[in-house]
């Protein structure tokens, strides 16, 4: 497995305690990760989905965007409907960014 170089902080990641989406959340709320940061959180976290919020953040565009995109199937990428929320694929989010 190849290692991903950013600024993420391992250290503070694996003190909260939290494992999947409650990390990714953390990060974006806590440590306020956003963009890539948020990306290789969600990588290091093992998520495979993550939601509209933070899906938003780490593309760069406005929740309403991602929404409309969700709601026309419009968009670049498309979300999946987990118990009637739309999540985003982190398969989907990394080959858009090119990760």
């Amino acid at each position: 497995m190849a290692t991903i170089e950013t600024d993420i902080d391992i250290k503070a990641l694996t003190a909260s305690g939290k494992r999947g989406h409650e990390l990714v959340k953390w990060a974006y709320e806590v440590l306020r990760y956003d963009g890539e940061k948020l990306v290789h959180t969600a990588i290091h976290a093992g998520t495979s989905h993550v939601n509209h919020i933070h899906a938003a953040s780490m593309l760069g565009y406005s929740v309403a965007t991602l929404r409309n995109w969700s709601s026309h199937s419009n968009g670049p990428i498309q979300s999946n409907r987990i118990n009637g929320r739309a999540y985003w694929r982190m398969r989907d989010i990394r080959q858009l960014l090119e990760i």
